[in-house]
């Protein structure tokens, strides 16, 4: 019934650049952990749709944790999230995923014993839709009958998001979407993500790295040792004092550097 009720918000939301901003995702009070080991404590949390929020933390201070919670794959200790206004705390993984939730983990979500065309068909049916993505990406029309490990960084990246990009999903979270890419190819990422934003979906960027990602964030949290440390709009960043207490100069870099 639940899945039946989030099926139909998604289907039924705004969408476009006019969409008014809600909380797609909302996580309030999250602990989790793994068995004695508490790693979340207490985290607070809005994604809105059409927004990109970006999540900002060290290694080791439960970004991929808070990823894995909301596919569905770690379980909640205490707390709840909340999907277009349903309880999913307790839902499994596949079930938020048909419902509307993606997740681009760090790994890429890939298969790369699979052949890209092979990849595409098991994440889009219809072959209308296939066709669509290879028109839109040429890199992968190019390398459709090449495996998947044997493309580039890049190349998996847009791969993995290529489907999202046919059908978009009420929420997309990407789990170091940078990570070993090269200036330009990030730049081609993260222009992926400002359109599924344009289309209404809500987006939660989770990088260890500001620079190339506060460039496109419009809302911004820092997570530091399981704690959300601060959040807010990314206007709101513009104090010394905050840079220096949780960023250092990286972010000051990033916030001076010309558009």
């Amino acid at each position: 019934e639940t899945l039946v009720k989030l099926g139909a918000l998604h289907a039924h939301g705004d969408s476009g650049s006019g969409a008014t901003a809600e909380a797609a995702f909302a996580v309030r009070g999250l602990y989790v952990g793994y068995g004695d080991v508490e790693v979340l404590h207490g985290i607070d949390l809005n994604i809105l749709s059409g927004k990109i929020t970006a999540l900002f933390g060290a290694n080791g201070s439960g970004k991929s944790t808070l990823c894995s919670t909301i596919s569905g794959l770690v379980p909640v200790t205490k707390g709840s999230l909340t999907f277009v206004g349903a309880d999913v705390t307790r839902m499994g993984a596949h079930k938020r995923s048909r419902a509307g939730i993606f997740v681009a983990p760090e790994s890429r979500g890939i298969f790369p014993g699979l052949t890209v065309e092979e990849n595409l068909t098991l994440r889009l049916q219809k072959a209308s839709d296939r066709d669509q993505v290879l028109r839109s990406f040429p890199q992968l029309n190019q390398r459709r009958n090449l495996l998947a490990g044997s493309l580039s960084g890049g190349e998996q990246q847009m791969l993995t998001l290529a489907s999202a990009m046919v059908n978009p999903p009420a929420l997309v979270v990407a789990d170091e979407p940078t990570l070993g890419l090269a200036p330009l190819v990030i730049a081609e990422v993260m222009a992926l993500f400002q359109q599924l934003r344009d289309l209404g979906t809500a987006i939660l960027l989770v990088e260890e790295k500001v620079r190339d990602v506060l460039g496109v964030a419009d809302q911004v949290a820092f997570l530091e040792l399981g704690h959300i440390v601060w959040s807010g709009a990314r206007s709101d960043i513009d104090d010394e004092r905050l840079i220096a207490a949780y960023l250092g100069g990286e972010l000051g870099a990033a916030i001076d550097r010309p558009s």
